[in-house]
């Protein structure tokens, strides 16, 4: 294994390529525990927890494991057509370090996005196969009646798919809005990611979505702290958990 040297770690967390990466450091932008480093060619003992660049102070992690608060007017898309990129949410240098969303939320959703660099975690949380389920809070433009609940939880047909999809559970909500009004939300759980799926579902049974919010995949819930638009890593034991 070669020696990790200042250009390959700078290099390795997305701070362009290691020539780009010794011209940070001969620039004296790059410091390690305040001291301001020269040679970009360094070999470290190991790998530091953090190094500044630029002012800033990185965690120096190869493997991005990432919760977003995605707000409305936002598309999952590197190449975004009519919003704001998700990704320019995040730093510049996850981009280069080949970050991906995981799954997407449609421009009009908000809520729980995933993110990573990691192939096999983007997969299993993908996969139907593994069964992570999917939870949603929405407010509908007309009362949700016991007739629609019952018929959601048999399953609808939606256009152009093979087979029924059902919601695996549902409860209501009395929520307060920022506006300080109250309203009765409805929290609907699917296991599938289809195209606008809950959306579909419920103009299925006969009513609209007006709001959506995406609260929870698998075990793992929306950081209640995350405005929208806020992000932090995932914890060890929430990567864990769905690997």
């Amino acid at each position: 294994m070669p020696a990790l040297t200042l250009d390959r770690l700078l290099s390795s967390i997305g701070f362009g390529s290691r020539k780009e990466a010794r011209a940070l450091v001969r620039m004296g932008l790059v410091e390690l525990n305040g001291e301001v480093l020269e040679d970009p060619f360094m070999e470290l003992a190991e790998r530091p927890a953090n190094i500044t660049v630029n002012g800033e102070e990185v965690p120096t992690v190869e493997k991005l494991y990432v919760m977003l608060h995605k707000p409305v007017d936002v598309e999952c898309s590197h190449n975004a057509r009519d919003h704001q990129s998700v990704f320019a949410l995040l730093p510049d240098r996850f981009t280069a370090m080949g970050i991906q969303s995981v799954g997407r939320l449609d421009a009009d959703s908000e809520g729980l996005i995933l993110l990573s660099n990691q192939g096999d975690f983007i997969h299993k949380i993908e996969s139907p196969k593994k069964g992570f389920l999917k939870r949603y809070r929405v407010t509908l433009a007309r009362p949700f009646t016991e007739a629609q609940k019952t018929e959601l939880l048999k399953g609808v047909m939606l256009k152009d798919e093979r087979r029924p999809v059902l919601a695996r559970e549902i409860s209501e909500e009395r929520v307060v809005l920022p506006d300080g009004r109250e309203v009765d939300t409805v929290v609907i759980t699917i296991g599938e990611g289809l195209y606008h799926q809950v959306r579909r579902m419920f103009a299925a049974v006969g009513n609209h979505v007006e709001t959506l919010t995406r609260i929870s995949v698998g075990p793992l819930e929306l950081d209640a702290t995350l405005e929208k638009g806020g992000w932090r890593f995932l914890t060890d034991e929430e990567v864990a958990a769905f690997l």
